[in-house]
């Protein structure tokens, strides 16, 4: 029965990374062409769920401590993004254009989820890595997050996502991704959730690849 069992995870996990990699190469095709883009433009919140949603129904431990760990980013990253948002002493001066969805005090909510994506993610990555010491695992995860915001940024400026003061991204930026991202990942690692095989991975890999394309095929002419 246990065998039967492993047989069904492993089962779930091989579709949820079918899902991850295919919807990320579809979009990045129609966020390429730009014919498409407008279309595209309309399914990322959509996309963002289903990532979303592709985590949660393939996790295969404590619900529990899932629910708790998704509570407290989708919280914290949230109220994170609106004292940013609101003060321009966090991440700097910037503010949400469209793309992302329905707003409440003017960040948009898949902000959150966002959030919950990428800890999730690099979390599950660096525990792959076999780093035991969590402190040092989450200062990796967090410098991978900065690299990989540096990537998003013009990405995210050029389809309207966000827009900075003045159009330049500060470097406090960075410092506050940072710092945000140590403590969601200190978190995430105070909870001990279950390492998925390779979810977390593909799913930060996906993401990682998608905006890097992005910024070669658009950020040499991002105002455009």
């Amino acid at each position: 029965m246990e065998g039967q069992n492993d047989q069904n995870d492993l089962k779930v996990k091989r579709i949820a990374v079918a899902v991850i990699i295919v919807f990320h190469l579809v979009g990045l095709l129609g966020f390429l062409i730009p014919a498409a883009q407008p279309y595209f433009l309309k399914l990322v919140p959509f996309h963002l769920l289903l990532m979303f949603a592709v985590i949660v129904f393939a996790y295969n431990a404590d619900v529990k401590r899932l629910l708790l760990f998704v509570s407290g980013v989708f919280l914290c990253g949230f109220l994170v993004e609106v004292l940013g948002v609101h003060t321009g002493k966090i991440f700097g001066s910037y503010y949400y254009g469209p793309t992302l969805g329905y707003k409440i005090a003017a960040v948009p909510l898949l902000m959150g989820v966002n959030w919950v994506i990428l800890i999730f993610s690099v979390g599950q990555m660096m525990k792959s890595l076999k780093i035991r010491n969590s402190i040092l695992a989450s200062a990796l995860g967090a410098l991978a997050l900065v690299i990989f915001d540096y990537f998003l940024e013009p990405v995210a400026m050029k389809f309207n996502y966000w827009q900075w003061d003045w159009h330049e991204i500060p470097g406090q930026n960075y410092v506050a991704w940072f710092i945000v991202s140590v403590i969601l990942l200190k978190f995430y690692y105070a909870l001990g959730l279950k390492q998925q095989k390779y979810l977390g991975t593909t799913m930060f890999v996906a993401q990682f690849i998608f905006f890097v394309v992005l910024y070669m095929t658009t950020g040499t002419n991002i105002f455009a």
